[in-house]
């Protein structure tokens, strides 16, 4: 019975790739990010977006008294290795509070800000990519920034707030990045596969992404930022072994 369940350790190690968490967002330390406002549509006058984790998972905050679009990007400097995927859970109502909440990746985790020297819009100047939950339209959106071109609202499916579970992108490799969301099903749905050069930094920083558009307005919230590993192709052959040997092992058993 302990060899039998000895080769059954083995065998899940194998097969299961070692996560590794980011962020847990409930009143860790947020000091290793920065927030970074790249959208303020009060041309100055906004005060940008704040985060904190103090109520026990990551909420964004319009800051002011202004209400006009604010986005703001909140990375660290934590790569997301080719084949590894990038995760973050949600706990968001159905509300009509705009705009987005989400997950992002970027060139750096200190991007240009938006300032009068870039018409307060700093969202071309670096490779950026998000995947976000917007609950006040029941869906799910992407933006991306690729050499200059920024393209929003792309990518988009149906998803009630409260029916998402998580969101997560995928780094493929070759400058190639997978976005979507996986329901409270354990479903998981592509928004879109996008494409950046193959010398793009994007994948250096990763972090949180957020537009809102309200005074006093809050979305929130979010959790357990994650990077978990593909297997290689030798740790899933060894995983594989275990498994038959243990198969074999019952065979003579019975």
């Amino acid at each position: 019975m302990k060899k039998i369940s000895a080769i059954i350790l083995a065998s899940s190690l194998g097969l299961a790739a070692q996560a590794q968490l980011i962020n847990a967002f409930n009143g860790e330390s947020l000091s290793a990010y920065t927030a970074t406002p790249i959208l303020d549509n009060n041309g100055g006058g906004g005060s940008g977006l704040a985060f904190s984790d103090a109520s026990g998972s990551l909420v964004a905050s319009f800051v002011g008294t202004t209400s006009a679009p604010e986005q703001a990007l909140f990375l660290t400097s934590v790569a997301l290795p080719v084949g590894d995927t990038l995760s973050v859970l949600t706990s968001m109502p159905v509300t009509a509070t705009q705009m987005d909440l989400g997950l992002a990746i970027c060139a750096t985790a200190t991007p240009t800000a938006a300032a009068s020297g870039n018409s307060y819009n700093s969202r071309t100047l670096y490779d950026w990519a998000s995947i976000s939950v917007r609950p006040s339209q029941t869906a799910i959106r992407a933006n991306t920034s690729i050499s200059g071109t920024l393209t929003t609202a792309s990518g988009v499916l149906g998803a009630a707030a409260n029916t998402v579970a998580s969101l997560f992108i995928n780094n493929n490799g070759g400058g190639s990045f997978t976005l979507g969301y996986v329901d409270t099903s354990a479903v998981s749905h592509i928004s879109e596969t996008v494409t950046f050069s193959p010398t793009s930094l994007v994948g250096s920083a990763i972090g949180i992404y957020s537009d809102v558009r309200a005074t006093g307005a809050s979305l929130g919230g979010l959790s357990n930022l994650t990077i978990t590993p593909t297997p290689e192709p030798s740790t899933l052959a060894l995983g594989g072994l275990g498994l038959a040997v243990l198969a074999a092992r019952m065979g003579r058993k019975q």
